[in-house]
C-alpha cells in the first residue's frame, strides 16, 4: 500500500549538481535505521535537515481511536525537517524507517555553513520546498472540493503502469481506500461509476484504463484540471 503514498515532489538531491551533492553529503552525519525504527516523533523541536540516502520514510500520525493514518512516504534524494530550520516549527509526523534505511543529517549549524559557503544551496531548497507545499495545498483543495469518484481517476492517473500492458495500474480497492482514506465499499462504489462510464475496467489487484485522454477529458468536465499531488 506504501507505494501509492510515494512523494512525486522533487529531491533536492536531483536538483544538485553533482559536487554539490558530494559536498552536502560529506558534510552531512549518516545514521542507519532499521524497518519499521522512529526517526523522529510528532512534536520534536529538534532543528535539522535530513535527506533519504537509501530506503524510504514514512510519514503519519496516531489518530483518537488509535488508527495510524500514514501521509506519504519518501525515497532517496528527498529532504524533511525544512519547517524546523527556517519556521522553528515542531515535527508535525511520526517519522518511521520503511525497511532498512540511512539517513544523512544535517543540523542547524552545519547546514547554516553550508549555506554560506554554497548560497545555490538556498535556491535548491526554497525550490523543493515550494514544490511540496504546492502540492499539499492541491491536495487539500482536493480533498475539499472533488467528488470520490473524481478524486479516484485523478490519483489512478498518477500511478505508474505495469511494465506488462501500459493501460494496466497494479494496484486494488483496499490501495486505493487506505490511500483516500475511505472505506472499501465508498471506493467500490466509485470505480463502479468510472467503468460504467466506460472509463476503466476492473481486474484482479488492477484497474485498466482504457484511454488515458477520454479519463483527463472527463475530468476535465468535472472542472477538475491538475493532477493530484501528495506530500
Amino acid at each position: 500500500m506504501a507505494d501509492l503514498l510515494f512523494s512525486d515532489a522533487p529531491g533536492i538531491v536531483e536538483l544538485m549538481p553533482e559536487a554539490l551533492a558530494r559536498r552536502v553529503r560529506a558534510a552531512a552525519k549518516p545514521t542507519r535505521y532499521r524497518d519499521r525504527q522512529l526517526i523522529h516523533a510528532r512534536g520534536d523541536r529538534q532543528r535539522g535537515l535530513s535527506i533519504v540516502r537509501s530506503g524510504a520514510v514514512s510519514f503519519g500520525n496516531a489518530g483518537d481511536d488509535g488508527s495510524y493514518v500514514t501521509t506519504t512516504v519518501m525515497g532517496p534524494g528527498q529532504s524533511f525537517g525544512e519547517f524546523t530550520l527556517f519556521g522553528g516549527l515542531p515535527r508535525t509526523h511520526d517519522a518511521t524507517a520503511v525497511g532498512a534505511t540511512i539517513i544523512d543529517s544535517l543540523d542547524h549549524a552545519r547546514l547554516n555553513r553550508l549555506l554560506d559557503e554554497a548560497p545555490e544551496l538556498w535556491r535548491i531548497l526554497m525550490i523543493a520546498t515550494t514544490k511540496r507545499l504546492h502540492d499539499a495545498l492541491e491536495l487539500l483543495d482536493d480533498f475539499r472540493r472533488l467528488p470520490l469518484p473524481a478524486l479516484t481517476a485523478k490519483l489512478l492517473l498518477t500511478l505508474p503502469p505495469s511494465k506488462e500492458d501500459p493501460a494496466l495500474v497494479e494496484c486494488n480497492q483496499a490501495d486505493l481506500a487506505f490511500t483516500l482514506g475511505v472505506s472499501r465499499v465508498s471506493i467500490g462504489k466509485a470505480l463502479a461509476q468510472l467503468q460504467q462510464a466506460n472509463l476503466l475496467v476492473l481486474g484482479y489487484r488492477t484497474i485498466k484504463i482504457r484511454d488515458r485522454a477520454a479519463l483527463k477529458s472527463w475530468l476535465a468536465k468535472h472542472r477538475v484540471l491538475s493532477p493530484v499531488a501528495s506530500y
